[in-house]
């Protein structure tokens, strides 16, 4: 799997988190209260917003367009049926915080009415 620089653990002294681009898709890297990071497809599944714009830490983000709220952990949407946000590896190799180019598969499969999607 390939990895690419997401960003420097030194860059999160001061912030919770940084959107980055991966193959022309906003990816956000989030660091946990403990110090851990982890990395989470950025644009809300229904209208393609930003959903870390006014994001305050937690694990809970709000689209600003229409309130869809998301799990930042899971990818799941918690207010509405939707496709769940894709989730990327996250590597530290020293201070540089390595991200994969590919999603993680889902391990839980997504329980959701695709009619509902058209």
């Amino acid at each position: 799997m390939d990895f690419v620089k997401g960003g420097t653990v030194d860059e999160f002294e001061e912030k919770s988190h940084k959107v980055i681009k991966l193959l022309g898709r906003p990816v956000g890297i989030i660091r946990r209260d403990d110090g851990s990071f982890f990395a989470v497809e950025a644009s809300c599944k229904h209208q393609g917003a930003d959903i870390l714009a006014d994001y305050r830490g937690g694990s809970i983000a709000v689209c600003p367009r229409h309130q869809w709220e998301y799990d930042l952990e899971s990818g799941r949407c918690v207010n509405h049926q939707s496709l769940p946000l894709k989730r990327y590896r996250i590597r530290i190799e020293g201070d540089d915080i390595m991200v994969s180019l590919r999603p993680m598969e889902n391990e839980t499969p997504v329980d959701y009415d695709y009619d509902r999607l058209k």
